[in-house]
């Protein structure tokens, strides 16, 4: 009976990697406490195998969990830097599924990749970006989120892993003028007033040069004039 159970576990193993080619977008959830507290080589070996998996079109997120029960965050970066030069994996996210923290931005991620899928496949054509269609029919939905990730993006390319991970990112204003731009305006709420300076840089520069690149980007995807006002403030 012993060696029956184990051939089942077998086969049910199996069959759950075979159906991973299956899904559009994969997202692997791992303890970042205990990885921090006690770590096990099967766990991070199970990671590398599902970003070595080849399906170039299929997405994968890497989520550290339980944040919250991380003392320690500068623990988290040194996390962040064990996995980042992973292959495979398109987005990485820090969230405690417990508290709500960063489970907003996975969200979001999900909502827009749910909207690539969902506008590719309507005009039957490969897994396409929002912006890759024609701006004038895009909905006001899928416009701000790319608003949204678009800042993001900008941000991870200035400051990288010195963004804090419980940053609040909010979309406050978003108004379409009578000449046909857009007014968007951007709230990121920190925790701290150290984490505000990293944010603002020396005299405003680093959040300048990330509106100025954010801006012109969205110019370019929503081929309309934009508006762009990003503020920094503490909570």
């Amino acid at each position: 009976m012993g060696y029956a159970y184990k051939d089942d576990i077998k086969v049910r193993v199996e069959s759950a990697w075979s159906s991973v080619d299956l899904y559009d977008v994969v997202i692997v959830i791992f303890d970042v406490h205990r990885h921090l507290s006690r770590p096990d080589a099967r766990v991070i070996t199970l990671i590398k195998r599902m970003g070595s998996l080849v399906n170039p079109k299929q997405k994968r997120v890497l989520c550290m969990n339980k944040v919250d029960l991380v003392e320690k965050k500068k623990d988290l970066l040194k996390v962040a830097e064990q996995f980042k030069d992973l292959p495979g994996y398109e987005r990485y996210f820090m969230i405690s599924g417990l508290k709500g923290s960063g489970v907003k931005d996975l969200t979001q991620y999900l909502m827009e990749q749910a909207c690539f899928l969902s506008l590719s496949r309507c005009a039957f054509s490969a897994v396409k970006r929002p912006w890759d269609e024609d701006p004038l029919t895009m909905s006001e939905e899928v416009m701000k989120t790319i608003s949204l990730e678009t800042v993001r993006e900008k941000l991870l390319d200035h400051i990288h892993q010195e963004i804090p991970y419980d940053i609040e990112h909010r979309l406050v204003d978003w108004k379409e003028l009578r000449d046909g731009s857009l007014r968007v305006e951007q709230h990121l709420i920190t925790q701290k007033m150290s984490q505000r300076k990293i944010l603002v840089g020396k005299n405003g520069s680093k959040i300048g040069r990330i509106g100025i690149e954010a801006n012109e980007e969205l110019r370019s995807i929503f081929k309309r004039n934009v508006h762009l006002i990003l503020q920094v403030r503490l909570k």
